[in-house]
């Protein structure tokens, strides 16, 4: 791949990566309006099983940009992953945002309810797990500071956008 070829897939990366970063947001709002609105639930479900699709279709749109709208395996890849890195940033800013000035523990309250509903923990002791460690395991929920939060969840979706680049790349680089 020629440097020139490289920028051009950076760029094309980093305003595709920028939409589907704006896209994440709305669907982590969507996440937190689930716990109040169980209608978000159906929203936000829908939005995770529309990700890996819109990164399919923005890897075709750069390779229809290409010359010979025909790219690598590789360069398909690069852009995948490349966008779902970007919009992983742009994510993890809106939510370190969030946890630090909005959320003031709502999130990790949501889930200790869950875990401490009876049916639920009824369902964990079944597992294995004794009320000592699920009381460990909000204690260490409750422990988590915004950036903690926000680093857990980025990683979780670059790594996510990782696997996900491998069926995009398979996808776009067979289509041309």
């Amino acid at each position: 791949m020629s440097s020139e070829t490289y920028l051009q897939l950076r760029a094309f990366a980093r305003l595709d990566g920028f939409r589907l970063g704006l896209f994440w947001v709305v669907s982590f709002a969507l996440f937190i309006g689930y716990f109040t609105y169980p209608i978000c639930g159906i929203l936000w479900f829908g939005t995770i099983l529309f990700t890996p699709f819109y990164v399919g279709m923005r890897t075709n749109s750069y390779s229809e940009q290409t010359e010979g709208h025909h790219i690598s395996y590789g360069q398909a890849y690069a852009h995948s992953a490349l966008t779902v890195f970007y919009a992983s940033l742009i994510l993890a800013i809106a939510q370190w945002a969030y946890f630090q000035y909005l959320d003031n523990g709502f999130l990790i309250s949501q889930y200790a309810m869950v875990l401490t509903n009876q049916e639920n923990k009824t369902m964990m002791e079944g597992m294995g797990y004794t009320s000592d460690m699920i009381d460990e395991i909000l204690e260490s929920l409750r422990s988590l500071r915004p950036i903690d939060l926000t680093l857990q969840m980025m990683w979780s979706n670059m790594v996510a956008g990782l696997i996900i680049s491998i069926t995009t790349a398979l996808y776009v680089s067979f289509r041309h």
